[in-house]
């Protein structure tokens, strides 16, 4: 049955045109992909293979972001809250509004920003977190749509600037990040051997920005 509208439907021309207002990262090749800065509101996923520096990057982007003024929320789904510090403590991303919490469960990461209000949510990583509606192990595809889907609601809303990491193999087989690309507004594609000191950061989707910059 059709319900009241929420507001009337207007010509084009006369809704007011208001452009995201990004703020930089403080990473200047990750800024550039990213089309200026991260975006209030926003989601991003950044996908890639284990162990290519995904959690160290956005590591240190969180600690940028929480010397200038800004409120960060960093969940860890991986590992403990102990091995994280001891990064943050290896790359010099010890701040004090840079919050760390070790979450598995959708509740708690959604107590979590409750509680804590940030401007910046990290979540490393999608795949490790489940929620109790859904009847499925953490890491599938029912779960990391009901979990990405929870926190673009929180993000919107709050206007929260939100990063979600995600994994994949060489060959994209790992349907999380893949079942993730037409929720989120941002997707970043972070590549590079593992034992190389070169990374390179695409951008396969950009609502803020073009998709044709390449970070290094």
């Amino acid at each position: 049955a059709a319900r009241a509208v929420s507001a009337p439907a207007r010509p084009i021309a006369e809704i007011e045109a208001t452009p995201a207002a990004s703020w930089p990262t403080g990473v200047e090749e990750l800024d550039r992909v990213l089309g200026g800065g991260l975006v209030g509101g926003s989601v991003v996923l950044l996908a890639g293979e284990p162990g290519v520096g995904k959690s160290t990057l956005l590591l240190d982007v969180a600690s940028r972001a929480a010397s200038s003024a800004r409120t960060v929320l960093y969940v860890t789904g991986e590992e403990s809250a102990a091995q994280v510090r001891l990064r943050a403590e290896r790359i010099g991303a010890l701040r004090p509004r840079l919050l760390l919490a070790a979450e598995t469960d959708l509740g708690a990461v959604l107590g979590q920003i409750e509680a804590v209000g940030p401007d910046l949510l990290v979540l490393d990583s999608v795949q490790t977190v489940a929620s109790e509606a859904i009847d499925s192990a953490a890491g599938g595809v029912a779960q990391v749509r009901e979990v990405a889907a929870s926190l673009i609601r929180v993000a919107k809303a709050r206007g929260m600037a939100t990063v979600l990491v995600g994994h994949v193999t060489k060959d994209g087989a790992i349907a999380g990040p893949r079942a993730l690309e037409h929720l989120v507004d941002v997707v970043c594609q972070f590549e590079g051997e593992r034992h190389s000191r070169l990374r390179l950061l695409r951008s396969t989707k950009n609502r803020y920005g073009a998709t044709d910059e390449v970070g290094c």
